[in-house]
């Protein structure tokens, strides 16, 4: 475990990446591109990150998943991420979140595993008002099967003395119908065992958490949950019956030639691949479409020549739409 000496707990970018579900390079690339985060530099120059940069590459992270573009929502304080969330989930209070629409409007559901949060409950209960939280002395084990028939909208379960969480475990609690979201508190545990929950889609807090922390913490993955079922998911590129036509391009010449000479901060160089293969291939069906043909049947190859290039041409627009998309590039 790396701390500092007023105990704030750091992270390397491999557990950051596991923490948050974000590659390392586009962890990197948001930082030197964009100076979405700043990671504090260790004596010997490597990145590290804190509790609070691991939350903010969590709501960045959840805002492109809804289809916002890094470039646009990088230099956001963290509220306003949370507001453009908010707006996302077309709501106006988290205390009444429709999470699924065979729910009705309904209080979300919170079931709570945890002895140390139980205590916090017992003492300040008002602090989750507009939440349906139950709390359950059970093991897990048997929380699992109690909860078959019911729906939640987060588990939140503890860390026993550093005991990590079976992955069984945690894939059980996200398997229980609504599939919640899972929070995992504990007191000790390893960054090697804060990847690994992460990996398995938990989000981890440390112990001890102040309850209105822990409201935070509950309130963004609500939202995020909601947000992420309000967006649908990016079309497929269509198959297309022989003879159809051609596929109607996305990317002119001079938007092309634009891509080709694309910089970055990092030494990533995708636009420029991209661009130059969608440039290929746009020669080659043009070429494909005006080849001289001995006869029909030659003539009939051709045909399929250039439509099983466009075809390609077509997917691999809209792998580079999706990037100029990610990376905020204007064509």
């Amino acid at each position: 475990m790396t701390t500092t000496q007023d105990t704030v707990r750091l992270y390397q970018i491999g557990t950051v990446s596991s923490l948050t579900g974000i590659d390392a390079h586009t962890i990197r690339a948001w930082e030197r591109r964009y100076g979405a985060i700043k990671p504090i530099r260790s004596e010997t120059g490597r990145r590290q990150y804190d509790d609070e940069t691991v939350e903010r590459l969590q709501l960045l992270k959840a805002l492109v998943d809804c289809n916002e573009a890094i470039g646009q929502i990088a230099h956001l304080p963290d509220e306003s991420l949370r507001e453009r969330l908010g707006r996302i989930a077309e709501h106006e209070s988290l205390a009444s979140i429709p999470l699924d629409a065979s729910d009705g409007d309904r209080d979300p559901r919170i079931a709570v595993l945890s002895p140390s949060i139980r205590r916090q409950l017992e003492a300040n209960g008002a602090a989750f008002g507009g939440l349906e939280v139950e709390v359950f002395a059970a093991d897990v084990e048997e929380f699992l099967v109690q909860a078959e028939d019911q729906r939640w909208d987060i588990v939140v379960l503890e860390v026993d003395k550093g005991q990590p969480i079976a992955a069984p475990t945690l894939r059980g609690a996200r398997q229980l119908p609504g599939n919640p979201a899972v929070l995992v508190v504990y007191r000790f545990a390893t960054n090697a065992t804060l990847a690994k929950l992460g990996r398995a889609g938990a989000v981890t807090s440390r112990l001890p958490l102040p309850l209105d922390s822990l409201r935070r913490t509950l309130d963004d993955l609500l939202v995020i949950r909601l947000a992420r079922k309000q967006v649908p998911p990016r079309p497929a590129v269509a198959a297309r019956s022989a003879g159809s036509g051609p596929v109607e391009r996305r990317f002119d010449d001079a938007q092309l030639a634009r891509l080709l000479e694309v910089s970055t901060a990092i030494d990533c160089e995708c636009p420029n691949h991209l661009s130059s293969l969608v440039t290929g291939l746009v020669a080659f069906e043009q070429y494909s479409r005006n080849c001289e043909s001995r006869d029909e049947a030659d003539a009939a190859q051709h045909r399929r020549l250039a439509e099983g290039t466009a075809e390609a041409r077509a997917a691999m627009e809209q792998l580079l739409a999706e990037l100029c998309e990610h990376e905020g590039i204007q064509v």
